[in-house]
Formats: C-alpha cells, structure tokens, sequence
C-alpha cells in the first residue's frame, strides 16, 4: 500500500468538502482475470487495498471500486442510494470486462451484499464474501427508516475512528441515517437472490466480529445456490478482515480461490465477462 503523506488525513472531518479529499477508484493492470474489489458502508478503496496490491503481485488485473457517496464527504453519502452504489459496482466491472476474459467479485461488508447482486446478474468466475452485512448487528439499522425524521447522523466512536487511523483507512466518522436506511433495503432486496446465486463462492468471516454476526455465515452458506461454494471462518478477526491479525491467512486463501478459478476458466469451465451494460 503506498505509503501515507500527512495531507490528506486518513478520514474526514464536517468542515471536508469533495475538492479537499477525495479516495478515487483505481485500476491494476494484469493478466486476463479480473479482480473486482468492492468495499463496505462509509469506507473507501483503501479498506480492500491490501488485499488488491497482493492479488495484483500474483498476476491478476485489480480494479477497486469507489461506491458513490464514499471517499469524498459524508454529506455526499447522505444524498446517495442503493442504486448508485450498485452502479459503482456495474462501472467497476465493465471497466474489467473491456481488459479481461473472466471476473472474480470480492465484497466486504455491504460491498459482499452488492456482490451478491451482481453475482444474480452478471457473469462471474468466482464470489469471495467478506463477513458480508446480511446480519447487521446494530439496532440502528433496522430503525433507519424511521429514525431519519429524527436526527441525520450516527457518529462512530473514538475507538473506531483511532483504528481508521492506525491501519491508513479513509472512512467517514459518522453514518448518515439515510444512507443506513438504503442499506437495510439493499439487504433486503438482495437476501432473497442467495438461492439463485450459481456462482463458486467462498464466504470469510471473523468470529470477533462486533458489526455484523458471526453465525450468518452459516446461514449464507446453506442459503446461496452455488454447487461449489465453503465457509472459512477467521478466529482472530473482527470486522474489517482485510487489516485484521489474520489478513494473510485470508490474502492466501483468497489468491489460492482465484488462481483455481483462473485454471477452471483455462477448462473452460468459467463463464465469459460481458463488458456491455445492459
């Protein structure tokens, strides 16, 4: 990851505006398999970036998706939808598709549940789920469509925003109640397409997870309709798997995933990339 300058800071603060800072999506160019890195509510390109500078090491072209709202000013986040982060991610594999013949998509957090939609409509070679937030455990969640009448941000704690600090990740100190809102309908939207998800799929999750459960693991294991499909569950991992203390456990399960898609495609066992919109 390339080293931090002290301008711009790690996250925002109020007075931020989208021309003081701003987290852009990027592109790693490679071989002929695609990877398409997809981060989580209120974080940035740098949550998966790790993970996308090992991949990209082993040979694969990266691309990290920026979801609309994120990585520049949390009132931009306020004003999005669920739409616009699942266009981010239709953009981020087109871009892919227009360069290489087979696509894995890898989601964390409400980046694996905007995965999911896109595995139920698009071809991919392989889905890899990062503790995805099918099971949010925050009450907040559930009461955002009421709440937003209420108050417009849910600040994040001190502890949070000091881990935001400490591992070089951009992400907003605060969630904006709206926004929260059109992540509990995207969740609810996508939950019911599992079972008609084909796609080879491996599902990773922390078992000290504090944002979402860690048991739902199970649950999207035995809910999604892929044949080849495991759950690999982390013990010394908390939410944010890509910083967490068994990154490269994960970071070499994950290469191992790919490159076993990548010689199923050589099979011709993988669906081909469509880099039309449609």
């Amino acid at each position: 990851m390339p080293a931090r300058s002290s301008s711009p800071q790690p996250f925002c603060d109020t007075k931020c505006t989208v021309t003081d800072i701003s987290v852009p999506a990027y592109h790693l160019a490679g071989g002929s398999v695609g990877v398409l890195l997809v981060h989580g509510f209120t974080a940035s390109p740098t949550e998966l970036r790790p993970l996308g500078d090992h991949l990209h090491q082993a040979g694969f072209s990266i691309q990290g998706v920026r979801l609309a709202g994120h990585g520049t000013h949390l009132d931009d986040l306020a004003r999005t939808t669920r739409h616009g982060w699942y266009e981010s991610v239709l953009s981020g594999y087109r871009e892919l598709a227009e360069h290489c013949e087979q696509i894995v998509a890898i989601g964390l957090s409400m980046g694996g549940v905007l995965c999911c939609q896109l595995a139920s409509e698009r071809p991919l070679a392989g889905l890899c789920l990062l503790a995805p937030s099918f099971e949010v455990r925050s009450r907040f969640l559930f009461l955002a469509p009421w709440l937003r009448v209420l108050i417009r941000k849910i600040a994040k704690s001190p502890a949070t925003l000091q881990y935001y600090e400490q591992h070089g990740l951009f992400s907003y100190p605060a969630m904006p109640v709206a926004a929260l809102g059109e992540l509990y309908r995207l969740i609810g939207e996508v939950r019911p397409r599992l079972p008609h998800i084909t796609t080879p799929c491996r599902t990773y999750m922390g078992m000290r997870d504090s944002t979402v459960e860690p048991d739902s693991g199970f649950a999207i294991y035995n809910q999604i309709g892929s044949e080849k499909k495991g759950l690999i569950l982390l013990h010394n991992s908390n939410h944010i798997l890509s910083t967490e203390p068994d990154a490269d456990l994960l970071f070499s399960s994950i290469r191992r995933f790919v490159e076993h898609r990548a010689i199923g495609r050589k099979k011709g066992h993988s669906p081909k990339a469509v880099p039309q919109s449609t």
